[in-house]
Parts: structure tokens; sequence; C-alpha cells
């Protein structure tokens, strides 16, 4: 487990001021990386990360969350592990996968068995998005939670009016809220009619709901109250209005308008919650006159408090409601976008989910091009009725739809109730009356801020759209322009890869032949540079040993030295040749059955009398269950010849040292080299010095061909720099590798891995 602090960040509006992190992942490098995912997105943040389940089971005790993020498959256990142990912590929080890859089930299967969201590892700039998204979903569960809670304790403390309470709090149906309230104050209170006011979204009072009373006042349900207008000012200011007698005053407009419904008396109470005014509680009487008394005043005034509570909390539960159906759509939306990058299929989808949750008649997108609008993609609730995918009209006919001072373009929306109110041409009347046209909402689709169509409702009869739903519309119009933007950018990105691929494999077929010419060609050479060189390493020896006549000082220094260069000059050619074949293909191992004893004992032979010279102890030591291998045994000794002479050549003092062992592992313990598919068992030679060692940024550069460490080693260590290149192209040759463990000045161990037994 560990833990750390982020700099201080601008949270987001739906996160808390620092969000509480448990990170369940057992790669400490994915772990940073959602760590750095999250500050990217300005994301505030505590976290702790474990790689157990324990681990989780004791932080998920021991501190409170906002929530868990959890790789799908660790060491030991899995994501529905950890989702058990939060689910047991009592912890109300969500669990998000961040996964490397996971399938569509596996994706349906995980969010079924509770976990919130997933993000793939190579997406992790979605974190952030999901991150909010999630807490969102939380959080308004909570909020509706809280308020159901906040009505069963109102309900509770009020318990004088308990049956009431209970019957009006059954549902959060506004209009079911509303009706349990008056029906409920008729028969406690028995007036002769008891009626709810509202306002409409004009301000204009309206009769919402009405108990069971005469006729003539049923005829009221929908229509503006008038006696509301006589008591507006006191009622809107949280006054109750008690008239136990009409007060005759003729040609008043109260007296007008008792008579006319022939109300002796009447209460009315103002539905208040938090000094906003949501409408009144009206009752009459009028049958005779009546005294309201002050325990019928406080239990209608009890039950109005009630009823506003209500009325907000049935207000909160829609918006919540319309709140989930809008996230769940913009989330549907963008889980499409996130799938594919098919424009077709995308439009298709937007249009049909965005058809179905506003419960139009028809919702389409459309292009703007060279002078026509065409649809793209279009979906109707009627399936009998004709497409119109890909019927195009002229751009003129909607000239005030796309003119740059118009609602379209200015207020990003068109809209109208009632499309025959306004002025049309021809085409477009004919239009309208084809498709039974009469509520229209249409919002731009803006790629880049150039207008590229838009998104549009239609209704066959008349619909008033609210606010939030244009704003809703809006946002799915935004959603649509990303697509297409993703799509279009994917399209272009696709051409540029296909053209630098086709680029690269020109290149690479060129640097190809190129390599192959020139390893030909040295290959080729071995002939023409052996031959004058085997003739000046002859004269010189023949020389040196003086057939033909004493030399003097100088000439036998000169001669020694000639014959020293050519050894030097035909080692490199002879390294350099070998080193071509390889690569040219045209090297083939001679394989045999050998002692690995005798291998070793014969190259120690070899750099011994240089090692006494030196002052170095040279050491072998052969593991009992080692015996034979099948290799190229020249090759083998070239292989341990070179790697002993350059622990010899770059040990100042101390031991040289050989080492063979056989490892089942698929790979030498002492590398990760990555060989691939080989047998399971390896001959491992390990060739130890106490030598200067490499310096871990020259390690790299150690098996490349011409490479020395630095111009200091050059000088006082001379090589061809072909040495080790060769020998690991003959390791690799057999099937095998050369690696290296090493630092500066603690010497150096060469390993030598070669499979045990046959290969091909």
């Amino acid at each position: 487990m560990s833990d750390g602090q982020q700099p201080t960040l601008q949270p987001g509006l739906i996160m808390p001021s620092t969000l509480r992190v448990l990170i369940v992942e057992d790669e400490p490098v994915d772990a940073e990386l959602v760590i750095l995912a999250m500050t990217a997105g300005d994301i505030e943040l505590t976290y702790k990360t474990t790689d157990t389940l324990a681990g989780c089971q004791q932080l998920l005790e021991n501190h409170l969350w906002d929530v868990v993020l959890s790789d799908y498959r660790l060491k030991g256990f899995t994501a529905y592990e950890v989702l058990a142990l939060l689910q047991q912590s009592d912890q109300q929080i969500p669990l998000i996968l961040v996964t490397g890859s996971l399938g569509e089930e596996a994706a349906v299967a995980c969010i079924k068995a509770g976990m919130t969201d997933y993000v793939l590892k190579d997406r992790l700039f979605r974190l952030p998005t999901v991150l909010e998204r999630s807490l969102r979903e939380f959080e308004l569960h909570r909020q509706q939670q809280a308020a159901m809670a906040q009505i069963q304790q109102h309900a509770k403390r009020e318990t004088i009016i308990n049956r009431i309470v209970q019957a009006m709090r059954g549902t959060l149906v506004l209009h079911d809220v509303l009706q349990t309230t008056v029906d409920m104050v008729k028969e406690a209170l028995s007036p002769t009619c008891c009626l709810v006011v509202r306002p409409s979204e004009s301000g204009e009072m309206i009769v919402r709901t009405i108990s069971d009373a005469p006729q003539d006042w049923k005829l009221l349900l929908g229509k503006p109250c008038n006696v509301f207008g006589h008591h507006a000012k006191a009622l809107r200011q949280g006054e109750l209005v008690v008239i136990n007698k009409i007060p005759q005053s003729p040609g008043s407009e109260l007296q007008t308008l008792a008579a006319q419904y022939n109300i002796h008396a009447f209460l009315l109470v103002p539905l208040m919650h938090q000094q906003e005014f949501l409408g009144e509680l009206s009752l009459y009487q009028c049958d005779r006159d009546r005294t309201w008394t002050a325990d019928e005043v406080s239990m209608v005034k009890a039950i109005v408090d009630q009823c506003a509570i209500a009325i907000h909390q049935s207000q909160l539960f829609h918006q919540v409601q319309q709140q989930a159906q809008k996230e769940k759509l913009l989330n549907q939306i963008a889980r499409i976008i996130n799938s594919s990058l098919d424009p077709t299929y995308i439009l298709k989808e937007i249009t049909r989910l965005t058809g179905t949750s506003f419960a139009v008649d028809r919702a389409f997108i459309f292009e703007i091009k060279d002078e026509q609008i065409q649809i793209l993609d279009e979906w109707r609730l009627n399936t009998q009725e004709p497409s119109r995918i890909a019927t195009t009209f002229p751009v003129a006919d909607w000239s005030d739809l796309l003119d740059p001072h118009s609602d379209f373009y200015v207020q990003r929306v068109f809209y109208t109730p009632d499309l025959a109110t306004l002025e049309q041409t021809p085409a477009r009347l004919m239009q309208t009356r084809d498709y039974q046209i009469c509520s229209v909402l249409a919002v731009p689709i803006l790629i880049r801020d150039q207008l590229f169509g838009g998104l549009c409702l239609n209704t066959t009869a008349k619909r008033e759209f609210t606010e939030n739903e244009i704003h809703l519309l809006q946002q799915i119009g935004d959603q649509a322009a990303i697509a297409l933007y993703n799509a279009q950018s994917y399209e272009r990105l696709e051409q540029l890869v296909q053209e630098r691929t086709h680029e690269l494999e020109l290149e690479k077929r060129f640097s190809d032949s190129a390599n192959r010419s020139k390893s030909e060609f040295l290959a080729n050479m071995s002939h023409e540079l052996r031959t004058p060189l085997t003739g000046i390493l002859g004269f010189s020896s023949l020389l040196l040993k003086q057939i033909f006549g004493p030399l003097t000082a100088k000439q036998q220094q000169y001669l020694e030295n000639i014959s020293a260069c050519g050894d030097h000059l035909l080692l490199l050619i002879n390294d350099l040749l070998d080193l071509s074949k390889i690569e040219a293909g045209r090297d083939e191992l001679l394989l045999e059955e050998v002692f690995i004893e005798e291998i070793c004992t014969a190259c120690l032979a070899f750099i011994r009398e240089q090692a006494d010279d030196r002052g170095l102890q040279v050491s072998l030591a052969i593991a009992p269950e080692v015996t034979t291998c099948t290799v190229d045994s020249r090759r083998l000794k070239q292989i341990l010849v070179n790697l002993l002479a350059n622990a010899v050549k770059f040990t100042e003092q101390g031991t040289v040292t050989l080492t063979v062992e056989k490892t089942q592992s698929a790979e030498p313990r002492s590398s990760k080299s990555g060989l691939g598919n080989q047998p399971p068992a390896f001959i491992l030679f390990h060739v130890a010095d106490t030598g200067i060692g490499i310096a871990p940024h020259d390690i790299p550069t150690l098996f490349q061909p011409f490479q020395q460490l630095d111009s200091g080693l050059n000088k006082k260590y001379q090589g061809t720099g072909l040495g080790l290149a060769l020998a690991r192209k003959l390791a690799q040759l057999h099937g095998g590798d050369l690696t290296v463990r090493s630092e500066l000045n603690q010497g150096s161990c060469f390993t030598l891995s070669l499979p045990h037994g046959n290969y091909g």
C-alpha cells in the first residue's frame, strides 16, 4: 500500500473539494498513470493504493472514500471481489474499472454486477469525465433518498394529521399529491369545495385540482381562478385569508365573484416552501356562513405545509428523473461515439435515441452543403410513413432559419410550437403539409465553429418544449458535432497513416536491399582480402626468422610491428567477414555434441598466460548436471575466448571466473532478453571479472558493431569493436543470447545462454 497528496487543483462542480480515491492496482506504473490522468483533469485528490484484497478490505473499513478505481484482473483476485468488499463496507460510492482490455460481454456483466463504469488504460483521458458522471449519478441517487427520507420524517412528526399525510405521501406524482390533499381536506372539514390553485409557466393562477364538488365547480378545472386575484398580494406574502362571511358590498369585485358561485365563506392558505410561493389551497362554503376555527385553520395550515413540502419533493423527484433521463441519454450517446467511428451508425443511433427520449413523431439530422439541405438520417415514430433520408431541399426554402441573424445562429435554436403561424414559402408550406409538421425544434451542429447542419425534432400535434428540453437537444447537437469531427479526423488520419506506411515500406525495401548488397559484397571479398594479407604476414615471419641474414635491432622492431599490425588486421577482417556472413544469412552452424568441460578448459588455456602476467586469478566452476551440449564447437570457443580475453584485458587485479550452469527457465535468470519461444532448458556460461565495469548508459551500445565505450579506453585497450557484436550474433544464431550485468568500477558479468539439446 502507498499513499500520496497531489497539488491543489480546482475541483469540478460535482466533485468534493478534495476527492478521496482508493486505487486497487498491482502495477505501480499503471497506478501512477491513473493519478496523472486525474490531475491532468484538474481534480484535487488524496489517494491510497493497494495491490492485495486484504489491503483493500482494511482501507475500506478504516477510511471513507468518494470512489474506488480497480483493475479488472489482479494477482490472486478480480474486481468482483473488490466490489463484494465495497458492498459489505456500506460505503455508497462508485466502483470504476480501469483495465487494459474488456470485452462487451464482460463490460455488461460488470455493470450488471454493480460496477459503475469502466475506462480502458489506453484511453485514460476519459477518466475525469467518467469520474464526474459517476459521482453525479450517485449524488442524484443520494438526493432522491434524502428527499424520501425528509418526506417520511415530516409525516412521522406531524402525528395529528397522520392519516392525511400518509395518504398524501403515498405518491410522488404531483397530480396525485394535490388530489390526495383536496380529497382529505374535504373529508376532514366538509367544505362545499376544496381546490388547489398553482401558477402556470406564464405566471397565471390556474385551478389544478378539485375535490368532489357540484358540477359548476368542476367546470373550473384548468381555468384561471378569479378569487385569487382579489387576494394575490397577501397570499404571495405568505398570509392566510380567512373569510367567515362575505361582506355585503354591492358592486364590489368580491361580492360579484361570491354571487356567481353562491360562496358564503372561504379559507385561502398559501402553499409556501422556503419563502417560495407554490400556489394556494382554497376551501369554499356555499350552503352557509362558516366560522373557521383556530383548530381548523391550524389543521389546514399543517396540511398545507405538508402539501407544500410534498409539492417541492415531487418537483425535486421530477427534476431528478429528468436529470437521470438526460444523463442516461447523454451517456448512451457518448458510449456510442466512443465505441465507433462509423458516422452512419453514430447518426442513426443519435436520431433513434433522441426521437424516443423526446417522444416526438420524427427526429432527423441534416447537412447543409452546396446550397442544399440534405437529410442524412432520421427516426420515425410511425415506420409506415415514408422516409426522408437522402431527401434534399433548397436552402432558399429555409432562408429565415439559416439567416446569420436568426435564432438558429445567434441563440443556437429554432423553435416554434406551431409552424403554420410562421410565414412560409410555397415549397416549405407543401413540406409542412405533406409531413404533417406542427411543432419544430432544431439546433445547429457546429464543427470547429463552422455550420455543418442541424438536429431537428417534429411533432404532428402542438407541443411546447421546455427550456430544459431545448438545452438538452443543444447538448445532443454538440455530441453529434464531436462524433462527426472524430469521424472526419479519423478518415484523414487513416489516409495519412496509409501514405506514411507506404513511404516507410519503400524506404525499408531500399534499406534492406542496400544492407544485403553490403553484406554480400563483404562476404564475397573473403579471398581477395585475405590473400595479400597472408603474403604480408608470411614474408614478415620469414624475415623475423632471419633465414636470409641477421637483422638490426631497428629492423627487428619494425618487422615485429608489421607482424602485430597484420595479425590485428587479420582478426578485424575475420570478425568483419563473420559478422557480414551472419547478416547476409550465409553462415551455417556445424552442430555436434561436445563436452563442456573440454571446451571451457581449452578456452581458459588461451588466456591463462596473459592472466598470469597480470597477476589475475582464473577459475572454472561447472555444475554437476552439466556435461554436454549440442553446439558449433568452433563458434562456442570463439565466443568464450572473446569474453575471457575481454575480462583479462579490462581487469587490473582480482579474478576472472567462468561458471557454467543449467536452468529450466525459458529465459536466463540474469536477463530479460525477450528470446521468444525457446526450448525450456538452457546452458548458461557466466564470465565474471572484477575489472573496470561498465556505466549503465554505455550498456545499450555495447553490442553494436565498431563501438567502444570512450576514446580513453580506445587508447588504453585496443580492439576492433566487433568482438561482442559478433559474439551476440553467433549466440542468437544458436537460438540463444548474450547479455550483461555490470556496474562502473564493480566488474562485469557476461552471460551466454544456449539451448540445451537439439534445435533448428
